[in-house]
């Protein structure tokens, strides 16, 4: 969940955005000190308070390449808006919990921003907070050591390339050419 501080600059930027458009004029930037604040007051200037589509939103933040990747994920039912499950058309406002289930690992986000466009990788980060789970040191070691093995046992399941000479004669040998 988004902790207070947030929430309240979250409900500022909101208000202030909210003021400009019954004045008509767009937020100056440059009444907030935080570089992050700044670009989300730009970013709440370009978009509707009103929210936007769940497999847009998806796409916009690059949590899936593409937008039918998203809405297939979500005919999956693979993906949940505040603990239920959402169809692509859902529409999701800021402090909405999104939670996606991937193949490997589940992964939950608090949306922070919007944004009508495609943007760069970095700004799109910005439009999410990401739910890290605590893993301690010791299943974190584990699990290293349970790739490495798994590693190693796919290599020797490969086939390792053109035999020897000496691998080439044992096979005729055992062929008896």
């Amino acid at each position: 969940m988004l902790t207070a501080s947030v929430r309240n600059l979250l409900l500022q930027i909101r208000e202030l955005v909210i003021l400009s458009q019954v004045q008509g004029s767009k937020v100056p930037s440059s009444r907030f000190k935080s570089k992050k604040l700044k670009k989300m007051a730009k970013l709440k200037n370009d978009i509707s308070l009103d929210g936007m589509r769940l497999d847009k939103w998806l796409k916009i933040t690059r949590l899936f390449k593409t937008r039918s990747k998203a809405l297939s994920s979500c005919q999956a039912r693979h993906i949940k808006v505040n603990g239920k499950t959402a169809k692509s058309s859902r529409i999701i406002k800021i402090s909405d919990t999104i939670s996606i289930q991937f193949p490997n690992r589940n992964r939950s986000f608090d949306v922070v921003g919007l944004a009508q466009k495609s943007l760069p990788a970095a700004e799109a980060r910005e439009l999410y907070i990401e739910h890290l789970p605590k893993i301690s040191e010791e299943s974190s070691e584990m699990y290293k050591l349970f790739l490495r093995q798994e590693y190693k046992r796919q290599r020797e399941l490969q086939g390792k390339g053109r035999p020897t000479k000496k691998a080439r004669r044992q096979i005729d040998k055992l062929k008896n050419f």
